[in-house]
């Protein structure tokens, strides 16, 4: 897809871009919301907005947490519980009526990184991402 709407949920924040092609555009954090039905309709809105001053193809998104790529499931614990044990994917998908894709954001941090970043130039890495909780992954070409 060559339009995205980027979202990545930290426990404090949320940060948001959009991908036109090669171009990235990064827009401004917001604070994170405190329960889900604030999380849903925060989400949504900003999603419905941007999808009026872009043509839009899908959401990817980068979040704390296990998460199941079969089931669209995140598991495991992170600073906000209430995104965990149910198929956000699927309902994060009617809420923006585009194609979602989820993915841990230690993992999302990596692939940026091995693809044209740090890790770039390298064939392995550790990687390790630190904010309102800490994680990580290894990176191999």
């Amino acid at each position: 897809m060559e339009n995205l709407i980027l979202i990545d949920i930290g426990g404090t924040t949320i940060k948001f871009g959009i991908k036109q092609g090669p171009n990235l555009e990064v827009l401004p954090a917001k604070p994170t919301p405190k329960m889900l039905a604030e999380f849903y309709t925060y989400l949504e809105a900003v999603v419905a907005s941007l999808k009026k001053q872009y043509p839009i193809q899908g959401v990817a998104i980068s979040s704390p947490g296990a998460v199941d790529q079969k089931t669209g499931v995140i598991k495991g614990a992170s600073a906000l519980p209430y995104i965990h044990n149910f198929k956000i994917q699927a309902e994060l998908e009617k809420y923006f009526d585009l194609p979602v894709s989820l993915e841990n954001d230690a993992n999302c941090a990596a692939l940026a990184e091995m693809v044209d970043g740090a890790g770039k130039a390298v064939k392995d890495a550790i990687f390790l991402v630190i904010g309102t909780g800490v994680g990580g992954c290894f990176g191999r070409k």
